[in-house]
């Protein structure tokens, strides 16, 4: 028994030390916690980080004694980390949840970096894929006709009566809702889509071969693109409409189409994006064109924050350059829509090599820019 309660007393005094020690690193002041050693630590590697957590357990060494009887940002808390208005040490509380600090902080939230991780386009990059834009497929297969005239006979050509669009000097208004109606309806075939491979992989108890994560990818991207004409552009109740319309009416025909023949919906999807190129090409044309309405309404204009960090554009980015970004999308799905219209349901995907590249570029580009903005952790880095 009493072998039993000295294990008892000495297994809690072992426990209350590093407990002791998360409460202290919690609500010490800025200049002791662990948070910013931690950041840096993430670059180093695990070395640097257990420095940093030696640095931290030095520093609550040297703390004056007597820290611990009240909550203050000075001294000790004793309250449990999800009732406390402090941060984790660890950071398992994260700093910003509230929806209006979440719509002030649109360039970092839109960073995709770790998730569905969009291109980032270089000048050159965009400038190749502009050159691009009279590619076009030809039909072939029975299918590959029946989904170009329902795309052009069916959706495009009546689009451009609705929306009051012509391609020689388009006005500002036809351009603004046709975006909107346009990009609220792109983003669904790809969903759709990776859905039905989804539940396919889990029916038939075998692998994807990497498709799912390409369509996903593909429809946040044309999400993005409908949030970036959002802080641009203000829909009417009619573009609305017409918004809903589309999604209602299409979505069953996309879904009715990928259940019988899956190759038919990325053909569509292919001849979608075709039509999507030439209208974005066209509006660069005119914004980059002075003398025409949309120069005149347009050209001026910078690019909204969102867009900025999305494609981590220069911060004094213009319109036309998140546009040029958004044609470059368009122009990768018409591509990726093509190929896979012309492959097995079980062909391995060609492009996940270009997922890896597009994360490994992406987490460079973050890591200037965190250093560019943080000098100090450029200096830590560097010693």
């Amino acid at each position: 028994m009493m072998l039993g309660s000295s294990f008892n007393m000495k297994s809690a005094v072992q426990l209350q030390q590093p407990l002791k020690c998360a409460v202290r690193m919690h609500s010490l002041t800025p200049a002791v916690r662990l948070q910013p050693a931690l950041q840096s630590a993430r670059v180093r590697g695990a070395r640097g980080m257990l420095g940093a957590l030696a640095r931290g357990s030095r520093a609550l060494a040297s703390a004056p004694a007597g820290q611990g009887e009240t909550d203050s940002p000075e001294t000790v808390s004793t309250q449990h980390f999800r009732l406390s208005p402090h941060a984790h040490p660890l950071n398992a509380k994260p700093e910003r949840l509230t929806k209006a600090a979440y719509e002030t902080s649109e360039g970092d939230v839109s960073n995709k970096m770790g998730r569905q991780q969009n291109h980032i386009w270089s000048r050159e990059e965009l400038q190749d894929k502009l050159e691009t834009y009279k590619d076009v497929h030809t039909p072939v297969e029975f299918s590959d006709h029946v989904m170009h005239a329902i795309m052009y006979y069916g959706l495009y050509h009546p689009f451009n009566f609705i929306t009051g669009y012509k391609e020689i000097n388009p006005s500002p208004r036809s351009i603004e809702w046709r975006l909107i109606i346009l990009e609220s309806f792109a983003g669904v075939p790809g969903f759709v889509a990776a859905g039905f491979r989804h539940f396919r992989s889990l029916r038939l108890l075998q692998k994807d071969y990497g498709w799912i994560g390409t369509l996903l990818e593909e429809a946040e991207n044309e999400r993005m693109h409908l949030l970036v004409c959002m802080k641009m552009f203000k829909a009417s109740w009619l573009t609305r409409t017409l918004a809903l319309g589309a999604q209602v009416g299409l979505t069953p025909f996309l879904m009715a189409v990928y259940m019988i023949k899956p190759k038919a919906l990325h053909r569509f999807v292919g001849y979608l994006e075709q039509t999507a190129c030439k209208t974005y090409h066209n509006i660069i044309t005119h914004v980059e064109t002075p003398g025409t309405e949309l120069h005149a309404a347009w050209a001026h204009l910078d690019a909204p924050a969102i867009a900025k960090g999305y494609w981590h554009l220069a911060p004094d980015a213009k319109w036309v350059d998140a546009l040029k970004c958004m044609y470059a999308d368009e122009a990768n799905h018409r591509d990726v829509n093509h190929t896979f219209a012309s492959m097995e349901a079980d062909d391995p995907n060609p492009y996940l090599h270009k997922h890896r590249e597009d994360a490994v570029k992406a987490w460079k580009i973050f890591e200037e820019e965190h250093m560019r903005k943080h000098p100090e952790k450029a200096k830590e880095v560097a010693q």
